[in-house]
């Protein structure tokens, strides 16, 4: 059956597509439960990336590099339709209605369809899927699909019962003996599995995030999900609506709405699901990168340093990010890979790249930092060569050498589409960055030490602020990582010469200016604050993951323990694994992690209750709006979804106190995410009497 499908005709395949498309236009029209929330989405996820992929005759591509490169082209796509739809707008009144996303997408699916079908008449071949289970393991494959169920079921009985749930932590315990087992029994089983496993890990993670409580969760997520309601209410994504950066990203904007006309699902779970499964896809994008330097267990060991970070685990809190994170990956192996010829490459590198700028600026600047000293890299290294021969001797004119002006064309491209976005569309965001660099300045000249000003995590690298024996665990941990780092890269510039050949100029290049922007990110206090270290490093794990692999290779050898070098890898990933979720926490007794303890220091800020939403809906509803409103750091996120994503501008005592869960039950209030005071140190309740109480949250005038 595989084989019939596999060697299925192009004008089959075309019926195909419009015949699943017209289907789905009935699904949305007549709004059929449960298909309407999932086929749209998996569709106009999936398709549109994979018709493309065909109209450029991409038919070697095997299956793991279709379907990634399907996915971050069909978001592409989505982003651009709906942005192109949007510049309708007065034409259109409602330019991001269901009407006009539906007939857009149809029409651009029929003509991709009709092209795939004219580029393919002859030699057609839908996926390349080689797999050999002949004298390998089959099991690896079916244990990994365990683990989103668990993650599912595990998050369900979490939220209903809110005891701590050991479904959850079975989970986060059997994922590193997995991936243990894999790697002793790598010769046992087809190089498939590496992928394979390493979608379900990071879906299983996501998941357990996104599905932690039946609301969104988290800090910077409570603005996305507002621009995204303000783009929604109109069907109109308008800048002017609100003068913040988050507003001009695209990817919390204008790609949820499209999401939610097609799909009609509960707005929250878009962020909840949706991009949880689409975040499912960044770390195979990584793995596909590092197959080209790295043998396969290697390149999945590689890929996991990028899995097994906090930050990954918690990117839903910023879909901005992440959905820049896929772009820039991708745009990294359109560029370094050698699946695509020269135009090819040029034009999916320059399309997403685009992609990343307009779904989040700072992933878009650090991106433009790594990017360009690579770019200009032939035409500095042809530059450098005329100049040496002039100044030796002068050539005769025939074997006279000239300056290189590749990827002259490229650079030209995206600057000119870089300053239309920031000067036309985005302009808040190059004054956020520009607001970020002279606060910067003004630090190194007002705080030389900088240690008031410094990203807590930066503090601790340094041995500053250690609270606990956990996060000295972590930290030890983290800094060992940097270590293998730092050791990979020593080697790597002592033999450069061996490993400019396997790797090229340009990526090593990439690598050593990742490193040098981590140290900028330890010696310049302000910036570590206005952007933590962990979402930098996330990105520049594409050049230094496999980095770290080499250093744990080759520092088994300096200990004269060559065979030990996969075991050093593996130690280290699961420590970072068990501090990535907060295990070590757990096992020495102190409550910490959101996910599967009921009482963890960081669930009170990111669980959110039902009657926490039923309490602020029902004082929007019958608020005096003049009267400011007072809660907590972790209230105000909840009075936002009760608001219907808005923020609360008016602050003033003297009118409204809303509390919450945590602060009713366990008495604490946050006067800041991470600074929770006892409730009895304050006074704020003095001649109020509550009218409100539903049991999980209460007001009080």
């Amino acid at each position: 059956m595989l084989g019939e499908i596999k060697n299925i005709s192009s004008k089959r395949w075309l019926i195909i597509v419009i015949s699943t498309l017209f289907l789905i236009d009935i699904i949305i029209l007549t709004s059929i439960s449960f298909l309407r929330e999932a086929l749209p989405f998996l569709f106009f996820t999936i398709v549109p990336g994979i018709l493309v992929i065909q109209i450029f005759r991409l038919n070697k591509l095997n299956f793991l590099k279709r379907s990634v490169l399907a996915v971050g082209m069909s978001v592409s796509l989505l982003i651009f339709t709906g942005l192109f739809l949007n510049c309708m707008y007065p034409i259109l009144p409602e330019p991001l209605s269901l009407e006009h996303v539906l007939i857009s997408l149809n029409f651009l699916v029929i003509i991709l369809a009709l092209l795939s079908y004219y580029r393919n008449k002859e030699d057609f071949q839908l996926f390349n899927l080689n797999i050999d289970f002949k004298d390998k393991l089959v099991s690896p494959f079916i244990f990994a699909v365990v683990f989103p169920f668990m993650a599912i079921f595990g998050t369900y009985l979490m939220n209903i019962s809110n005891n701590n749930n050991i479904i959850l932590i079975a989970m986060l315990l059997l994922i590193p003996v997995y991936i243990v087992v894999l790697i002793y029994l790598r010769d046992r089983v087809d190089n498939s599995v590496y992928p394979f496993a390493l979608f379900m890990v990071s879906l299983s993670l996501l998941l357990m995030r996104g599905l932690t409580s039946s609301h969104i969760t988290g800090r910077d997520v409570h603005i996305e999900f507002y621009v995204f309601q303000l783009a929604l209410k109109n069907y109109y994504w308008n800048l002017l609506a609100y003068n913040n950066p988050y507003n001009a990203c695209l990817s919390i904007t204008i790609l949820p709405v499209i999401y939610k006309v097609l799909s009609n699902i509960n707005s929250e779970y878009i962020f909840k699901l949706f991009f949880g499964i689409i975040g499912s896809f960044i770390p195979l994008s990584l793995y596909i990168i590092f197959q080209k330097y790295l043998d396969n267990k290697y390149a999945f060991c590689a890929s996991l340093l990028f899995v097994f970070q906090t930050y990954f685990i918690l990117i839903l809190d910023t879909v901005r990010q992440e959905i820049a994170f896929l772009f820039f990956f991708l745009a990294v192996w359109a560029f370094f890979g050698s699946d695509f010829n020269k135009s090819i490459k040029k034009a999916f590198f320059i399309l997403f790249i685009i992609s990343a700028m307009v779904s989040h600026y700072t992933t878009a600047y650090i991106a433009l930092v790594l990017i360009f000293p690579i770019l200009l890299l032939p035409f500095l290294k042809s530059l450098f060569e005329v100049l040496k021969d002039r100044i030796k001797s002068k050539k005769d004119a025939a074997n006279q050498r000239f300056v290189s002006f590749q990827n002259f064309d490229v650079i030209i491209i995206i600057l000119i589409l870089t300053a239309i976005w920031y000067i036309f569309a985005a302009k808040v965001q190059f004054e956020a960055g520009s607001a970020v660099i002279g606060s910067t300045v003004s630090s190194l000249q007002l705080n030389a030490g900088g240690s008031s000003i410094r990203n807590s995590a930066v503090l601790s690298i340094l041995g500053i602020g250690i609270q606990s024996l956990p996060n000295f665990i972590s930290v030890i941990v983290n800094n060992l990582i940097f270590v293998m780092i730092g050791v990979g890269l020593i080697f790597i510039i002592k033999n450069y010469s061996e490993f400019k050949k396997k790797f090229g100029n340009g990526y090593l290049l990439g690598a050593i200016i990742s490193v040098l922007l981590l140290v900028l990110f330890v010696i310049l206090p302000y910036v570590s604050n206005a952007y933590g270290p962990q979402r930098l490093f996330l990105q520049l794990a594409v050049f230094l993951a496999p980095i770290f692999i080499i250093g744990c290779i080759k520092f088994a050898k300096l200990i004269k323990k060559p065979k030990y070098g996969i075991v050093i890898i593996l130690v280290l990933l699961i420590s970072l694994f068990t501090c990535g979720t907060y295990l070590q926490y757990h096992f020495y007794g102190i409550p910490y992690s959101p996910f599967y303890e009921h009482n963890g220091e960081l669930r009170d800020e990111y669980y959110v209750y039902d009657q926490e939403v039923v309490a602020a809906s029902w004082l929007n509803q019958y608020r005096v709006t003049d009267l400011g409103i007072q809660a907590d750091a972790t209230g105000y996120m909840r009075l936002m979804l009760g608001f219907g994503g808005t923020p609360i501008l008016n602050k003033k005592a003297g009118g409204y106190v809303y509390l919450n869960y945590v602060n009713i039950n366990k008495h604490i209030i946050y006067l800041s995410s991470t600074n929770p005071r006892n409730i009895s140190d304050f006074a704020f309740l003095a001649g109020k009497s509550k009218i409100y109480d539903n049991g999980g949250a209460e007001i009080w005038k």
